[in-house]
């Protein structure tokens, strides 16, 4: 094991130099200047470091913890635990490759706002898991747990590349106490459906007569609200037996600019395009829509706000002949349920115009995708298909979704087996 070097006194006094009177050594050109016992040591690279210490035995257990550290692989050089959480984090974002290109500055958005502007002045090797937890708590208090637990897995992942290179020995994320407050990704599937078919009935019975039949779109088709929004007569089969909608396009925003774009999780490559049987009662009820309110053609850009002008035809437009501005329908979605009396305002303006609503995230337009699935279950649809007709690339996450709706089915199925084993016996 190495020993510490004496900073204060030559090791190798020429003859005829004099003793310090208070150590009895002969003095340096650093004597009394700084701390005096000198750690030194060589990295992995065979980069020599050091330390210094006032006592001895303090630079002579630093050395031993450092050597040993080096030998079993646990050593991180102090240097490193320097490095910014907001290099860390710019660094991250640096290396990601996305494909779809209105994903980059989401991202960036959510990185710098929720994760460099609170912790980024913070080094790596200060963040405790304590940190972290008032983190998690102050950022709960002005965003919903679900995209809480988005930015947290960022976070998570950028300390995990932390870990990955060697500046520190353990993820703080993963400590118990982090691990007790950490948000959840995805909210608990809820027991009974926060709309069911009455509601949706009233609901589009409260809606102007132009934006009915996206009700129907919702909780016959299973359609998001985008694709609703990006819907073309162009996609359905209308003059074939086995009718069935080709959803393969949404509008979404890029940069605050209405984009067309494939389906959620789509892109050139991989479109995620499905397609989705429609009945002929539903088929009626979308021709009678177009027959009062004729489809109008949209141009506006692929993808990005910058991307190619694609034109299509749309069944839902605005009064004035406009792609749907989903804050305005939001609003009027918010109308419809205080209508039908699912929530209550929290003022008395107009709608448009300031009124508030309690929350109800559960019950907007996504709620009509959990209806679709919860009927199709309850008629018998398998997991897989009803997978594919939501456009959900794993049937497991479907499952977990609606594990309550398939558990219904259980006692069917007991029955069911159980009937064979009455008939044989």
């Amino acid at each position: 094991m190495s020993e510490p070097y004496d900073r204060w006194h030559k090791s190798r006094p020429a003859t005829g130099e004099k003793n310090c009177t208070a150590h009895k050594k002969v003095p340096s050109s650093n004597h009394g200047q700084g701390k005096r016992w000198l750690a030194r040591w060589r990295d992995y690279e065979g980069k020599q470091l050091s330390e210094s210490f006032d006592k001895y035995e303090d630079a002579k257990k630093h050395l031993a913890k450092v050597e040993t550290g080096v030998a079993e692989g646990t050593y991180i050089a102090k240097d490193k635990g320097e490095t910014l959480i907001k290099s860390l984090a710019e660094q991250w974002l640096t290396d990601l490759v996305f494909r779809n290109p209105r994903t980059e500055p989401q991202y960036i958005s959510r990185v710098r706002r929720y994760i460099i502007e609170p912790l980024g002045h913070i080094k790596i090797k200060d963040l405790l898991p304590s940190r972290i937890v008032s983190w998690i708590k102050s950022m709960l208090l002005t965003i919903g747990e679900t995209y809480a637990g988005l930015i947290f897995s960022h976070f998570n992942s950028i300390i995990t590349m932390a870990l990955d290179d060697g500046l520190i020995l353990k993820n703080p994320c993963a400590a118990r106490s982090v691990q007790r407050v950490k948000p959840r990704r995805q909210r608990k599937a809820s027991k009974e459906l926060p709309v069911d078919w009455e509601d949706s009935e009233g609901i589009k019975q409260n809606l102007p007569d132009r934006y009915k039949a996206t009700v129907d779109c919702g909780r016959a088709l299973g359609m998001r609200q985008g694709e609703i929004f990006g819907f073309s007569p162009d996609d359905v089969n209308w003059l074939q037996k086995d009718k069935a909608v080709h959803i393969r396009r949404q509008i979404a925003h890029d940069r605050g600019v209405m984009v067309f774009a494939p389906p959620k999780g789509g892109n050139d490559d991989d479109p995620k395009d499905r397609m989705v049987p429609i009945s002929d009662e539903v088929a009626f009820i979308l021709a009678e829509h177009m027959r009062q309110f004729p489809p109008v053609e949209i141009t506006l850009p692929w993808i990005e706000k910058n991307g190619p002008p694609v034109t299509v035809k749309i069944v839902f437009t605005s009064r004035e002949h406009r792609p749907i501005n989903k804050n305005y329908f939001n609003w009027l979605w918010k109308a419809a349920l205080e209508e039908i009396g699912l929530i209550q305002a929290l003022n008395d303006k107009p709608v448009g115009r300031g009124r508030l609503w309690e929350s109800c995230r559960d019950k907007m337009m996504h709620s009509l995708r959990h209806l679709f699935a919860t009927e199709a279950l309850n008629e018998g649809v398998d997991i897989y298909t009803l997978a594919d007709l939501l456009g959900h690339e794993d049937p497991a996450f479907t499952l977990r979704r609606y594990v309550h709706r398939v558990a219904r089915s259980f006692d069917k199925a007991r029955e069911a087996i159980g009937r064979r084993y009455r008939l044989v016996a």
